[in-house]
């Protein structure tokens, strides 16, 4: 269906004759059958927001067979999340909204919902994650009966750690000592654009990931133009630990040790480390948890930039 869903955005760009035909595509067999899509919306966007707003439309949510399926689900869920970069936010918001309360009709598929659209938004790992289109769902999920109050506490929490730091607000400042045991601030850090990382020493993922941060030659470059600075912060707050292994940090990062209280005063949340901020010349907030091939790929996008 995905493939599907790309030929439908992509007849924006192709000349459709003036008889004003539609674009359809058959479905698969166990496949919901994506919607019509009029010849006279022709700009990605225009055919994003239809598809979206029709994407369930051949959905009987009280079809336990379908609405029970989690492989069902999930495979339809992927796909229609995979189209939100491609609406407006408005869009994106309308039809999150729409889909979890149609799915209330059902308690044990509106549950399985809401687990795939966490599995599929919220969790860093998925290719689709995006804390921004998780909100929208949130709002839902903290306003439906469906869900008792000490369900919807881990939907709040959820909500508030979003709000945290979020792209365009400023990063919460902190105090840390560099390596020469200097006490230094966040905000006080000078840098055209600033890589905050925070990471744990015992922690064999930060390794590898800091590995490739190092190696990769977009990163590099950047680095050494001055158009970029990396400042790995260990958040745990054990000097010791720091003193010991401050010097596997690259020489031409910075790096450094909180004395603030980060995760004991939730400034950020650390949900897996390492947790990558990219923020701009005034510390505001450009990427928030990035993979590093997404790091990259910005990178590399906004090279001509700088």
């Amino acid at each position: 269906m995905f493939r599907r869903l790309l030929v439908l955005l992509a007849a924006a760009t192709i000349y459709l004759p003036a008889s004003g035909r539609e674009t359809t595509v058959a479905p698969q067999p166990d496949e919901l059958p994506l919607p019509t899509v009029p010849a006279a919306l022709r700009t990605p966007r225009e055919r994003a927001a239809y598809i979206l707003d029709h994407f369930w439309d051949a959905m009987d949510f009280a079809d336990t067979l379908r609405c029970r399926n989690a492989t069902f689900v999930e495979q339809h869920f992927a796909n229609f999340a995979s189209l939100f970069p491609h609406a407006d936010t408005a869009v994106v918001r309308r039809v999150a909204t729409g889909l979890l309360r149609r799915a209330e009709q059902d308690p044990v598929g509106y549950r399985l919902f809401v687990e795939t659209v966490e599995k599929y938004l919220y969790e860093p790992e998925s290719p689709l994650y995006d804390e921004g289109h998780y909100s929208f769902f949130l709002d839902e999920l903290l306003r439906t009966q469906r869900l008792d109050a000490s369900e919807k506490l881990r939907y709040r929490y959820q909500q508030q750690a979003i709000a945290k730091n979020r792209p365009g607000t400023r990063a919460a400042d902190f105090a840390y000592l560099d390596r020469d045991g200097r006490r230094r601030t966040l905000l006080d850090t000078p840098a055209e654009r600033l890589l905050l990382l925070f990471y744990d020493p015992e922690c064999t993922h930060c390794t590898e990931v800091m590995e490739r941060l190092e190696s990769d030659v977009r990163l590099s470059e950047a680095v050494a133009a001055g158009n970029l600075s990396v400042l790995a912060i260990f958040a745990d707050g054990d000097r010791t630990s720091w003193l010991r292994t401050a010097d596997k940090i690259p020489s031409v990062w910075s790096a450094g040790l909180d004395i603030t209280g980060i995760q004991e005063h939730d400034r950020y949340v650390l949900r897996n480390l390492p947790a990558l901020y990219l923020l701009d010349r005034d510390k505001t907030v450009v990427l928030k948890e990035p993979t590093a091939e997404a790091l990259f790929e910005y990178l590399s996008r906004t090279a001509s930039d700088l």
